[in-house]
Order: C-alpha cells, then sequence, then structure tokens
C-alpha cells in the first residue's frame, strides 16, 4: 500500500534489521527468545492458512513459519532452565532475520478486502520484543551509556525487579505475548474502528506493565 516502492525497501530493511536486534536483545534469560519466537511464529502461521482478508491461504509461508516453530519447540527442550544448549547471537539474528523475512513475505490483505489495517498484524505479533527493544534502548541513551553495551534492563530482569521469579518472568513474557499476537488475528475480521480498539488494548497491556516495571526499577534504584 506505499505508492513508492524505494519507500517499501528502506522500511522493510529497518524491519528486519528491528527484528534481528529485538530477539538478540531478548536473548538475556533461558527460554525467553526462543519461546517468544516460536508463539510468534504460530500465531502467524494461524494468521497466513485461516480464511480472511487475503485470498487463499499462503502455504508457503505458512509452512517455513511451521518448521522454524517446530525447530524452535525442539531447541527449547534442550534452553529451559537450566539450559544446556543456548541461543547465542548467531541463534537469536537467524531466528529473527526468518521472523522479519516469513512476514514481509507473507500477504495480509488485499485490496479488494478493503481492511488495510490488516498489514498492521506483524506489528501486533512483535509487540513484546519491539517494546523491549526500544524500552532498553530508551533507558540507555537517558542514561547515557551505550546502547549495544549489556546490561540488567531489559524486560524481563524488569520484571525479576518485580519480585518474579526467572520461570515466572518468562511466562509473563509468553502471555503477553500472546495476548498482543492474538489480536492480530482480528485485524482482518474488524472494521477501522475495532482495529483502533485492538491497537488501543495493546498499547494498554504494555502501558501498564511499562508503569508497573518502571515503579520497581525506580524503587531498587532509591
Amino acid at each position: 500500500f506505499m505508492p513508492f516502492p524505494q519507500l517499501a525497501w528502506i522500511c522493510s530493511v529497518l524491519w528486519i534489521v528491528a527484528l534481528v536486534n529485538a530477539f538478540n536483545m531478548l536473548d538475556n534469560m533461558d527460554a525467553a527468545s526462543a519461546g517468544i519466537a516460536a508463539i510468534a511464529c504460530a500465531i502467524l502461521v494461524a494468521f497466513v492458512l485461516m480464511p480472511g482478508a487475503h485470498a487463499q491461504p499462503q502455504l508457503f509461508v505458512g509452512g517455513f513459519l511451521t518448521v522454524l516453530c517446530g525447530a524452535l519447540l525442539g531447541f527449547l527442550v534442550h534452553n529451559r532452565p537450566p539450559a544446556r544448549l543456548f541461543m547465542g547471537d548467531a541463534g537469536s539474528y537467524f531466528v529473527g532475520f526468518c521472523i522479519a523475512g516469513g512476514t514481509l513475505l507473507a500477504t495480509y490483505t488485499t485490496y479488494e478486502a478493503g481492511v488495510r489495517h490488516a498489514v498492521l498484524a506483524p506489528l501486533c505479533v512483535m509487540a513484546v520484543p519491539l517494546y523491549d527493544m526500544f524500552t532498553v534502548i530508551r533507558i540507555r541513551v537517558r542514561e547515557g551509556r551505550s546502547i549495544f553495551k549489556a546490561d540488567r534492563c531489559h524486560f524481563s530482569h524488569r520484571l525479576t525487579d518485580l519480585g518474579m521469579t526467572r520461570s515466572q518472568a518468562v511466562l509473563t513474557l509468553y502471555l503477553t505475548t500472546a495476548t498482543c499476537g492474538l489480536g492480530a488475528l482480528l485485524l482482518p475480521r474488524v472494521d477501522t474502528v475495532g482495529a483502533y480498539v485492538v491497537l488501543l488494548l495493546i498499547i494498554c497491556i504494555l502501558l501498564l506493565i511499562h508503569i508497573l516495571e518502571m515503579t520497581a526499577r525506580r524503587t531498587i534504584q532509591d
């Protein structure tokens, strides 16, 4: 739906770079990045295979993401706490690149369907990875530190600052990802007003979590 191909290319490159780094940043606790990626893949598979605003089921993209989801589930058997295998930078970059590529290859609606807001589905599914990346960058810039230097200001770490165990923090990430992602399945089935409601619900969920975790972070710093 972009009138200029060059703008689409730029947005595509930024999307790939963002997801590659987002899943790398999520890889700070056992099973966090892989589990979120598996949930995201499962929701995207449901989106592209279920009848919706797109013309027909997208078997290639659905099959690709299904294979990736299966590989991630197999990896999680060994990556759950206490982890015996670790994803590392190469693994998290690969997963982020594959999901970014899958979301770009998918078709979310057609001109005839009249629901252009369905193209926002990947943003809903990737709400947690993008939220973690942007908040981490914001905290590091605000504190005058390099955005590439590892620290304990990630989404999962802020949840443990609330008093959660690591397992509870990872489960919270899973549930938040699933909740935001399920909203994406509604986008092709609602009108513009309904789409705004879905997006506002996702924003409210993230803002609620942000208020709680920032309060805990300030309490610990004081």
